[in-house]
């Protein structure tokens, strides 16, 4: 049973990397060309959202390491890296900048930080608390998708790579199995929970970004 176990979370470590050289690599590749529906403020989020991210993970495995916590590390590492290529790719073209989408994704997502940060110190709890993080990460990650999907269903989504969109829901699904099998393995901590949470935002919010994206 625990070589069964072993295989699987191996799996999902192997689909969710390839997940990111496919869809991160599409993505900065597409960029090069155009980058049309793509929010600026929107990758540099995403990056802030797998920075919050990789440091719940990281915090879960010097609580209680194993070789699948390990492996999100990695995964989110992963991300991280190729997002930031994306949004650097982004920026040295300089043909999308800061427009009225960008503006309402600041707003958004700093009245959604700020509720949360009210909210943490009402409940007594530090910035630092697991918790308390992923409602950020849901804020920077969730809000921003949103106004993705407004400008994707009104100005079109050339810049936005179809392997992108359907990687990225394999990649967010085997995330979240890393996170079910690590919680299976060293439990249910607020570090894991937080990271469950800010994945299922994710996920739902960019269901929403590939409808518009279909729909155009």
């Amino acid at each position: 049973m625990q070589v069964t176990k072993k295989t699987a979370a191996d799996l999902l470590f192997a689909v969710q990397i390839a997940c990111t050289l496919v869809s991160g690599g599409s993505e900065f590749l597409r960029l090069l060309t155009t980058s049309q529906g793509v929010n600026l403020s929107w990758l540099a989020f995403w990056d802030a959202f797998l920075v919050v991210n990789l440091a719940l993970v990281i915090r879960a495995h010097l609580r209680q390491g194993s070789r699948v916590t390990f492996q999100t590390i990695l995964s989110y590492a992963t991300w991280t890296a190729f997002i930031s290529a994306c949004l650097g790719a982004l920026l040295w073209r300089g043909t999308e900048w800061w427009d009225r989408q960008d503006t309402a994704t600041v707003i958004l997502v700093a009245a959604g930080v700020s509720l949360t940060w009210l909210l943490a110190r009402r409940r007594g709890l530090p910035v630092t608390d697991p918790l308390v993080a992923a409602g950020f990460g849901v804020c920077f990650i969730g809000l921003p998708q949103l106004t993705l999907t407004y400008k994707i269903f009104t100005q079109g989504g050339a810049g936005m790579a179809g392997l992108m969109l359907l990687a990225g829901h394999l990649g967010i699904l085997t995330r979240l199995g890393q996170l079910w099998f690590a919680i299976r393995e060293a439990g249910w901590d607020r570090n894991r929970q937080g990271a469950a949470l800010s994945e299922i935002a994710n996920e739902t919010t960019w269901l929403l970004v590939t409808a518009a994206w279909l729909v155009h």
